[in-house]
């Protein structure tokens, strides 16, 4: 199979980084692995040559996805195929919506629906308004049907990722970010995690964007509020990788005063971009983001606790939940 220049991932994602791989290729440091703690649609994975990836989110639907792409990868395209194929209208994408949203991690495990619910996600990404994802404060999919008369079904850009996985021996993580990074040592297995001692690891991070303007509502990850202190809180984790650790990190976001603010020790570069969130093709303009790199020996201390509270990441380890292939 021969490969394009650019690879597209098997899922419509907004906010995915196929459009700028030209620019982050400018900054993603040599590695032997690159850690992935937001992978979201994959563009970063699928164009990018690693040895090796660890790729996490907190979305269980995603990294099952990704995991029954990578270890049964024909059962779920002939599975993918059959919802395809017979669900073109908005009733089956209705009934197929509403079979998606009875199943959970426990219920796959317990009753073996990992194969449908890999396959549903694929047909719901795929016919579903506008590549969206998005879920209710239930943890429900409430993205309305597309209107796709024939959606493209992404058959050898599964073949594509599925064979990169297998080569590469990508880890796939199913975790909220500030658990992925406490548990570094324990998810990303070959590298040697001691003080002092560099690390062969890049971390690039993909965190919801920052808002534009008040009314930019795209600021929540898998149904949970995504806040500027969460934001911090990715920075402060950064920074301690990168002192501990000698780990070199990447991220993308919205280039606002905020973001500069609250990224002020990574080195920011200008990019223009056609964001594609928006439903009218008229309202897609170009906006400015930032490709940021930390800069080595930065210190930076994360916004304070409440009282009594604690966050994940003091736990992380005892609450990470693996996907491994």
């Amino acid at each position: 199979m021969k490969k394009p220049a650019l690879i597209r991932s098997p899922l419509k994602w907004a906010g995915g980084k196929f459009d700028v791989m030209p620019q982050l290729h400018e900054h993603l440091p040599k590695a032997g692995y690159l850690i992935e703690p937001f992978v979201g649609g994959g563009s970063v994975f699928m164009n990018t040559d690693y040895d090796h990836y660890v790729l996490c989110d907190s979305n269980p639907a995603l990294i099952n996805f990704y995991r029954f792409l990578t270890t049964d990868t024909t059962a779920l395209i002939d599975c993918s195929w059959s919802l395809f194929r017979d669900g073109g209208t908005r009733e089956a994408y209705e009934r197929n919506r509403q079979t998606f949203n009875t199943i959970t991690l426990a219920t796959a495990r317990l009753r073996g629906e990992y194969l449908e619910w890999a396959a549903l996600f694929l047909y719901l990404n795929r016919h579903g308004f506008n590549g969206m994802h998005r879920t209710n404060q239930k943890g429900e999919f409430n993205i309305p049907f597309g209107k796709h008369s024939l959606p493209y079904f992404p058959y050898m850009e599964m073949r594509l990722f599925a064979d990169k996985a297998r080569e590469t021996m990508t880890r796939f993580v199913c975790a909220d970010f500030r658990i992925t990074m406490k548990a570094l040592p324990d998810i990303c297995h070959g590298i040697s995690f001691h003080a002092d001692k560099l690390s062969d690891a890049v971390i690039y991070c993909d965190p919801p964007y920052l808002p534009l303007k008040d009314k930019d509502s795209f600021t929540h990850y898998n149904g949970k509020p995504f806040t500027r202190e969460d934001h911090r809180l990715l920075v402060a984790h950064l920074i301690q990788a990168n002192k501990l650790y000698g780990v070199k990190s990447v991220i993308s976001n919205s280039d606002t005063e905020e973001t500069r603010k609250i990224y002020s020790p990574f080195e920011l570069h200008t990019l223009n971009v056609h964001r594609s969130v928006s439903g009218k093709a008229s309202s897609r303009k170009p906006v400015k983001e930032v490709i940021g790199v930390l800069k080595d020996g930065e210190r930076y201390v994360s916004a304070p606790r409440r009282a009594g509270k604690t966050t994940a990441a003091s736990n992380g380890r005892d609450r990470l939940r693996c996907f491994s292939s």
